[in-house]
């Protein structure tokens, strides 16, 4: 086992939680080391590709690039811009806000996996731009990888992955751990933190491709007895369809299955399944769609130990319902934040020097608040809803 590399921080998972703790620890941080390990695979589809307008300050601050990739990535056609939202929540009929109102702009349907691995990218470029030919500066290092487990000892923490492709197993020593796997959590579980869920929301999705797709790129939301469904413009003509319910109401059991989910999507919906039928959408063939995935709030209880020197970050920290919209733009702010802190506690950052200009000095300042706050507006949104079933009442 090849072991024992030193670093001031090793993150775990590389998505946008834990690709903007590292960029933002390189922009800060001039003598701190990082290594970021992460196993994704860029060519699995991944949901989640909502991304607010306001997004577009944190990228420019994380790195200058970028905003431009993003918007060359769009031209290209890997995604589309919303235009707008819709959705029938109060009433059966559909109301519009449109992104020419926003001062930011208009966000992106994005092709998450190639966005994450646009933001992977980004870091390796650091290992070039920091070290150089000559190997000079602290060191920092993107290992392809699967986290295999964490221990301590009284010098530092120890992680250890197994490399993907060859399957050689390493060690890396550092003073902080970073866990920003995700909802999983698989660092800070090991550790003994423990996830609490505040419901059971499921997200069953599936994609469709049209043979000429539409001109609709608003995401449109609409409310039914059991649930919510949202739908998205995709890029080369293809479109998301999600359906969220909890996992103890009996339409979950139903759309599991694609004949199920496309009864529930014909029976249940007005405007979704019109977009659908009107534009010749089909489910991708030869795909293994619905498919399924938790969508529920939740966080970890401790979500930092600034003691023993390990956090989460992102989803891993805490977890949003996707009617937030929020659940990604929170995971490059919660980075940047995090990232801010540890430069502060290893580098002698002055706050002044952040350009969030964060007056926290914990990491535990930053979650509580943005917790709270998301709390608030989730039992606001969910009770404008028109319905008053269970699935509805639960969330009252």
């Amino acid at each position: 086992m090849s072991s024992d590399k030193v670093f001031d921080v090793i993150i775990v998972g590389g998505g946008p939680a834990g690709c903007a703790t590292a960029l933002a620890l390189h922009r800060l941080g001039e003598n701190v080391s990082f290594i970021l390990i992460d196993d994704a695979d860029s060519a699995v589809f991944k949901i989640g590709e909502s991304l607010p307008p306001e997004a577009k300050r944190l990228l420019q601050y994380l790195s200058s690039k970028l905003p431009a990739r993003l918007e060359q990535d769009t031209s290209n056609g890997i995604h589309t811009n919303i235009v707008g939202n819709a959705s029938a929540w109060e009433s059966a009929d559909v109301h519009e806000t449109f992104a020419i109102m926003n001062p930011f702009g208009a966000g992106w349907h994005l092709d998450r996996a190639s966005f994450d691995e646009t933001l992977r990218e980004t870091v390796r470029g650091l290992c070039l731009d920091r070290c150089g030919p000559s190997g000079q500066g602290p060191p920092i290092k993107v290992e392809k990888a699967r986290f295999l487990g964490i221990e301590k000892d009284p010098r530092s923490w120890i992680v250890s992955t197994e490399e993907q492709g060859t399957n050689e197993k390493r060690q890396y020593r550092s003073k902080w751990i970073v866990d920003a796997t995700g909802r999983k959590a698989s660092v800070a579980h090991k550790l003994g933190a423990k996830t609490i869920k505040k419901d059971a929301l499921l997200a069953f999705y599936a994609v469709f491709k049209s043979p000429a797709g539409d001109w609709d790129h608003r995401t449109l939301i609409e409310a039914t007895e059991t649930g919510w469904w949202y739908t998205s413009q995709l890029a080369n003509h293809t479109r998301i369809v999600v359906y969220h319910t909890d996992d103890t109401d009996p339409s979950s059991k139903h759309a599991r299955k694609r004949e199920g989910f496309l009864n529930l999507l014909y029976t249940d919906t007005t405007h979704i399944s019109k977009t659908i039928e009107d534009n010749d959408y089909q489910i991708l063939a030869d795909s293994n769609y619905p498919r399924c995935t938790a969508a529920c709030s939740s966080y970890l209880e401790p979500m930092t130990n600034e003691v023993e020197c390990w956090t989460a970050v992102g989803d891993a920290a805490m977890a949003f319902d996707p009617l937030s919209s929020q659940g990604m733009i929170t995971a490059l702010r919660s980075g940047c934040l995090v990232g801010e802190i540890l430069c502060q506690k290893l580098d002698g950052v002055k706050r002044e020097e952040a350009a969030t200009q964060n007056e926290r000095s914990s990491i535990e300042e930053i979650f509580l608040p943005i917790l709270s706050d998301y709390e608030k507006k989730k039992q606001l949104f969910y009770g404008l809803a028109r319905f008053d079933g269970e699935f509805w009442m639960r969330r009252r």
